[in-house]
């Protein structure tokens, strides 16, 4: 097939939540059919891994996301009452450029990463959809508003519910739309349920979260011993937990343990997080090359999520280290059902302080079990087998509702195809 894949970032590298999700699925697809991926980027720096990506692309259309005009266009969009991140994501350039690639090439398919991507897939028409919706959007902005005071919580409340009446109009129009849990297909099916949504858990790559293969550093073992948390920290679910936890739960553990500490670890941390560092038994790393030996000298990893939508891969990541963890309700309720007895769900601050300071003084002797149940996890899943099955049943079964090519005459089926190979794109880039 011929695959036309949407994306609202490059996704590339693989190192937080939606990338990790969508480089598998743009590597899975790119193993049996030729892939067009057209993303945008944020950063200066991903340039410099367009290279990696074109190793799983035929043609690569990228195109740097203008941060002013896409706030000034969220701005107009919540003046005129409308989704403001569907407006942070529009470009007419984007836009005319999936056009283009959808007339001149003829898709069998049309991939959309992330519901930021939806509104470009309706140039394809008759061509078969699938959305990755990934996580229910508008329920984190629901749940956002619940944490912030006004104005933002009347902002993101609003967002929420323009954002919900976008979202029951994709799932209704396109062929397929995933979701990254079954609790989160769940409540989308409830605002459509005519509409097609599977729950389709996250990937997992424990060959390379593997304990084994890192070591320690002298900076990493003279923190110990430490409770982590690990995640982009500029992210307001990221930050909100480990603000909270250091107000809530921290003070308790070190009135036990006054040699603990609390090691964040993840990229561009917000003013906020970076002043909990004042504290010396608060280490904020900021961007690592490699999240592993700091997984693996921790006592413990902490999910203490207020906010939470999908599966977290904070918890897998740490899973695989062999590292037990203690989460929120929130966020250890969105895990798959066999992981769930594994994780230590607590949302009580002095019960959640006494569980940390066990696992603190413990020699580690569970790692091996914890690792063990995301190994079996990860061996039952067959991820990309999946994947695959899911999309092609979704093109087979809008493809049935249409003309077949093969019942056109044999001159006719013959020109068709000769057009069809005749057209490409090129390696396209926009800077």
């Amino acid at each position: 097939m011929r695959i036309l894949f949407l994306a609202h970032r490059l996704p590339y590298p693989p190192d937080k939540g939606d990338k990790i999700r969508s480089f598998r699925e743009l590597v899975a697809l790119s193993k049996n059919h030729e892939v067009d991926l057209f993303c945008f980027y944020d950063q200066p720096e991903d340039r410099g891994y367009f290279a990696e990506v074109q190793r799983y692309c035929r043609n690569l259309y990228a195109e740097r996301i203008s941060w002013a005009r896409s706030r000034a266009q969220a701005l107009l969009a919540v003046v005129l009452g409308r989704s403001l991140t569907v407006a942070f994501f529009h470009s007419p350039s984007m836009a005319a450029r999936v056009q283009e690639a959808v007339q001149l090439e003829q898709y069998d398919l049309v991939f959309a990463f992330s519901s930021s991507m939806a509104p470009y897939a309706k140039f394809a028409q008759e061509t078969p959809c699938v959305l990755d919706m990934v996580d229910v959007d508008s329920d984190k902005w629901k749940q956002y508003a619940n944490h912030v005071r006004p104005p933002a919580s009347w902002l993101w409340r609003r967002e929420a519910a323009s954002l919900a009446k976008n979202e029951k109009s994709w799932v209704r129009e396109f062929s397929l739309t995933l979701l990254c849990t079954f609790a989160e297909s769940e409540f989308m099916k409830q605002a459509a349920p005519e509409a097609n949504i599977v729950g389709f858990e996250n990937p997992m790559d424990v060959d390379y979260f593997d304990p084994s293969l890192v070591g320690s550093s002298p900076v990493i073992e003279t923190l110990r011993p430490y409770i982590i948390f690990t995640g982009s920290m500029d992210y307001f679910p990221n930050i909100d937990a480990v603000l909270s936890f250091y107000r809530d739960v921290f003070p308790a553990v070190r009135a036990e343990m006054p040699n603990a500490r609390f090691v964040i670890a993840g990229r561009n941390p917000a003013t906020a997080v970076r002043k909990l560092s004042r504290d010396p038994s608060v280490c904020v790393t900021g961007a690592v090359t490699d999240i592993r030996p700091y997984l693996r000298g921790a006592s413990i990893a902490v999910a203490p999520m207020r906010v939470a939508r999908g599966v977290q891969n904070k918890i897998l990541e740490a899973m695989a280290m062999g590292l037990p963890v203690a989460a929120s309700s929130k966020a250890a309720m969105a895990l798959p059902t066999s992981l769930t007895p594994a994780v230590h769900a607590e949302d009580d601050p002095q019960r959640l302080a006494a569980f940390l300071v066990e696992k603190l003084k413990d020699t580690g002797s569970s790692r091996v079990e914890t690792r063990r149940t995301i190994l079996d996890y990860a061996r039952a899943q067959h991820w990309d087998e999946q994947f695959e099955a899911m999309v092609l049943r979704a093109v087979r079964s809008q493809s049935s509702q249409q003309p077949n090519l093969s019942d056109a005459p044999p001159q006719m089926r013959a020109t068709i195809e000769s057009e069809r190979s005749s057209t490409t794109l090129g390696k396209v880039f926009e800077i």
